[in-house]
């Protein structure tokens, strides 16, 4: 007996929205397919990146298999097989898509018994096993799809908002890897309390600009972060460069994808996101940096099948 699922990559932090906006892409995914055993436990089976961890509880999708067999007291094991489509250290949400294609996986071999925030809690899991930190502003779209707000509380909670069909996305991911810990090192332990409250506003005014339909108000909005995006900047070499390229090539607005050191920006066309995606890949080719480009619409469709 077995199940398989696979999770797409995700944009997180959006501008402003710090470990609260996030958004699916259409296109690159992480596979996991979960098999029934008799030998109790997890074990992690089939090729795998060689930098990825094989110890059991160190592995983002074999420490999300361990923890939800335990949920249900099995007396099975499972083994697993996981399928990188993400590049490491991205920004592109690569420990997310494995920890939820685990999830998704693991909750269809079990007879689908889990509720949605239940999943979640066993993403973010896989989430904190990979860096430390279970927040939830990728899992919850690589989950779920679309378009995700991450409220806290407990359980926390996700508000979905709809996005205009015609806005695209394209994401260039340099051939560069930073690690989320190393990103997440680096920001600032507290901020001025007039920082704060500009970071709030474009915050506001990025839900706002969703419920308008004002893609001129949203790059406004996803530009206005003055706390994160100014110190992760400084960790990707090339990165103001290649953000003013995207902008004179007519971008609504450009910003780090999650913790970098992929860029995404927005725009409304096809065409149009593909003539910013080759600006924005010339300023890294200059350096001898290569490139991957992703184009898409903003809030594709989770690891749950969900519009």
């Amino acid at each position: 007996m077995f199940a398989a699922a696979s999770a797409p990559a995700t944009v997180a932090n959006v501008g402003p929205g710090f470990d609260v906006f996030g958004f699916a892409l259409e296109g690159p995914c992480d596979h996991v397919q979960v098999r029934r055993v008799s030998t109790p436990g997890v074990r992690l089976v089939g090729a795998v990146d060689p930098t990825l961890p094989r110890v059991v509880t160190k592995n983002v999708a074999t420490a999300v298999a361990l923890r939800m067999l335990r949920a249900v007291n099995a007396r099975f094991g499972v083994e697993v097989t996981l399928t990188k489509g993400l590049p490491l250290g991205s920004g592109l949400g690569s420990s997310s898509a494995s920890a939820v294609a685990a999830t998704v996986a693991m909750h269809r071999l079990l007879g689908e018994r889990f509720t949605d925030d239940e999943l979640l809690d066993f993403a973010r899991f896989g989430e904190k096993v990979a860096c430390g930190a279970a927040h939830a502003d990728n899992v919850a779209p690589a989950l779920f799809g679309g378009f995700t707000l991450v409220r806290g509380g407990s359980p926390v909670e996700i508000i979905r908002i709809d996005v205009p069909k015609n806005w695209r996305v394209v994401v260039v991911h340099p051939h560069l890897e930073l690690p989320t810990k190393k990103a997440r090192a680096a920001l600032p332990l507290s901020v001025a309390l007039r920082t704060m409250t500009a970071n709030v506003a474009n915050a506001a005014s990025l839900i706002a600009a969703l419920y308008k339909k004002d893609l001129a108000l949203f790059g406004r909005a996803l530009m206005g972060d003055a706390i994160v995006t100014p110190v992760r900047k400084r960790l990707i070499p090339g990165c103001d460069v290649a953000m003013r390229a995207a902008i004179q090539a007519g971008a609504a607005g450009v910003s780090i994808s999650g913790a970098g050191p992929s860029i995404f920006a927005l725009t409304d066309s096809d065409a149009h996101a593909k003539l910013v995606a080759r600006r924005i890949a010339a300023v890294w080719r200059r350096h001898g940096i290569k490139t991957d480009v992703f184009v898409s619409r903003i809030g594709a469709r989770g690891a749950l099948q969900r519009r």
